[in-house]
């Protein structure tokens, strides 16, 4: 038995015809014949008494019918439910906080226009942290940076970044910088270890044998970026954080051929993870960033 037989022997019970029950059906009429017959020989007794212009329930039919009806009616509800839950599920995003602060909320508010039932629950930490949570299965999909291991997730770049190394004028008047070991020699103003633009600076200095020596740490850029301005040290930030200070001059750019930094975003999910359709909208509106 299946849902398709009984929706035939309902439509032919309806019209008590099976000609006009094919036609409902957009069925043919053998089609529809065959249908009954298979049906009255898995139960094993006439459904339809047939006559050359009409075909009448025979009382097994007719009890069989309303057992029919009820299970149509409770099979069209479940699959009303259904629909319902892919829009009213719970979508776990997780982020960056360098793409947090860039567009997040933009692209998540977007979503929630395609979607005004989706329900979100947004963690935002360092790249590593995200991922961790991915591979957990705590989250279901996420915007990161820097390298992502290929074998264990399914990414997605979508937009660039430059990291700028910035400081302070009266800083940078201390010394002069010709070299990267000179800039490793002033106070570092960096994000915590595990952020992908920590790991773009320190690959670039690993690459010449130069640790890094952080006067301070955070995770917030922001915080970095003040500091910058009040003379602490340098920082390294996304070049759209720092172009207004550049231009007034608040904050000036390290300048060196070897310090040629880029992160990529990504979008990411585990391999073998269900895409559902909010996942593959996020997907869409995350490729309609700019890329840099």
């Amino acid at each position: 038995m299946d849902i398709r037989r009984f929706r035939i022997f309902q439509k032919a019970a309806e019209q008590q015809s099976f000609t006009k029950a094919a036609q409902s059906l957009y069925m043919t009429q053998p089609a529809v014949s065959k249908a009954i017959r298979e049906l009255e020989e898995e139960l094993q007794t006439p459904l339809f008494e047939r006559f050359p212009k009409k075909a009448i329930l025979t009382p097994e039919g007719q009890l069989f019918l309303k057992k029919v009806n009820a299970l149509l009616t409770h099979y069209d509800d479940v699959l009303q439910h259904v629909a319902k839950i892919h829009s009213q599920y719970t979508l776990r995003i997780g982020s960056s906080i360098t793409i947090a602060n860039d567009f997040l909320t933009t692209i998540l508010k977007d979503l929630k226009k395609a979607y005004p039932s989706l329900s979100m629950q947004v963690e935002i930490a360092s790249s590593s942290a995200i991922l961790d949570k991915l591979v957990q299965q705590q989250l279901d999909i996420a915007f990161v940076e820097g390298m992502i291991d290929q074998d264990a997730f399914i990414c997605l770049p979508f937009s660039t970044y430059h990291i700028k190394a910035v400081a302070h004028p009266e800083v940078l008047q201390k010394q002069s910088i010709t070299s990267l070991s000179d800039i490793a020699k002033f106070p570092l103003l960096l994000r915590e270890e595990g952020s992908a633009i920590r790991d773009v600076v320190e690959s670039c200095f690993l690459l010449y044998d130069i640790p890094l020596h952080p006067a301070w740490t955070s995770t917030n850029s922001t915080a970095l970026l003040k500091a910058a301005t009040k003379g602490f040290g340098i920082t390294f930030l996304p070049e759209k954080m720092v172009t207004k200070k550049l231009k007034n001059h608040t904050l000036e750019e390290v300048q060196l051929a070897e310090l040629q930094l880029m992160n990529r975003n990504h979008i990411v999910y585990l391999k073998h993870k269900h895409v559902n359709d909010a996942m593959h909208t996020l997907i869409k509106l995350a490729n309609t960033i700019p890329h840099k």
